[in-house]
């Protein structure tokens, strides 16, 4: 049985042309390639998430961004 499900995506040529370009290059699937460019959208999404609810945070404690360096600092020790 497949563990997978079998998706269509429609790219402009140009684009078509990078992923086949691309995927020959490294030696990988289009699938494999495409999989992770999705994981990496999904990380990028939750920083970006992350990153706005820390910017809230340290407006709502009026923290400026001295203030979130040393934090770090000395949680980093």
């Amino acid at each position: 049985m497949r563990t997978a499900k079998v998706i269509s995506l429609s790219l402009p040529p140009e684009m078509e042309a990078e992923v086949q370009k691309i995927a020959k290059e490294e030696h990988r699937t289009i699938s494999e390639l495409l999989r992770e460019a999705f994981r990496q959208y999904l990380t990028n999404r939750d920083l970006s998430t992350i990153r706005k609810e820390g910017r809230k945070i340290a407006k709502k404690m009026k923290l400026n961004p001295e203030d979130i360096a040393k934090v770090v600092r000395a949680g980093r020790k």
